[in-house]
């Protein structure tokens, strides 16, 4: 359906145009404009041109080929372990944080099970839970650590409490373990603080 030597594709207009005089009933019959679907029109049909296709094959090599040239200029981002500065302590056996959530979880669970709140017993309690939990922290507890046990123990209501603590410590070296435990009555938090000692 070529209109011209050139080479070039007729529109649907054209080749109605060049019809022959014998149908003049078809001729007469007035041609849509544009057939529309959605916002895509029908007639205007692209014709891809042998140089077009190349020089955009040439584009996307040369997008291609800057792109990798880039990555390569990046440097590759090692993650590896941070190195603790020359000032901070190096123990030579680190504290296991899961052995005592361990002795922690263990423990209340076996001593709180059933118990119910009472304000004038709890003083005594929170002194006892936080000696008997010393006492077991302290047979995994490695060589020149000190050690701190906070008992927080409080009646179960409606409202809704937040136990914080803020350190200044060596990270390196020291570190921390803590456990809630909760019943129909009660609500325990334990918190036990490991820091070396040179």
């Amino acid at each position: 359906m070529t209109s011209k030597a050139t080479g070039k594709r007729a529109s649907v207009a054209s080749v109605r145009m060049n019809m022959d005089a014998t149908d003049k009933s078809i001729q007469k019959t007035p041609i849509r404009s544009k057939p529309l679907l959605g916002n895509v029109s029908i007639n205007n049909q692209t014709s891809w041109s042998l140089s077009g296709l190349l020089a955009a094959q040439r584009m996307t090599k040369n997008l291609k080929e800057r792109r990798a040239h880039k990555v390569a200029l990046v440097k590759k981002i090692e993650i590896v372990e941070p190195q603790p500065p020359s000032f901070a302590s190096r123990p030579p056996q680190k504290v296991q944080v899961s052995a005592i959530r361990h002795i922690l979880e263990g423990y209340l669970q076996l001593r709180l099970g059933d118990t119910i709140y009472d304000p004038k017993k709890v003083p005594s309690l929170v002194k006892e839970i936080s000696d008997e939990i010393k006492s077991q922290v302290k047979k995994v507890l490695p060589a020149r650590y000190k050690m701190l046990c906070v008992a927080t123990m409080g009646e179960r209501g409606q409202e809704d409490i937040k136990v914080v603590s803020r350190c200044l410590w060596d990270p390196h070296a020291d570190n921390y373990a803590a456990h809630v435990y909760q019943n129909d009555s009660l609500f325990c938090v334990v918190s036990v603080y490991t820091v070396f000692c040179e």
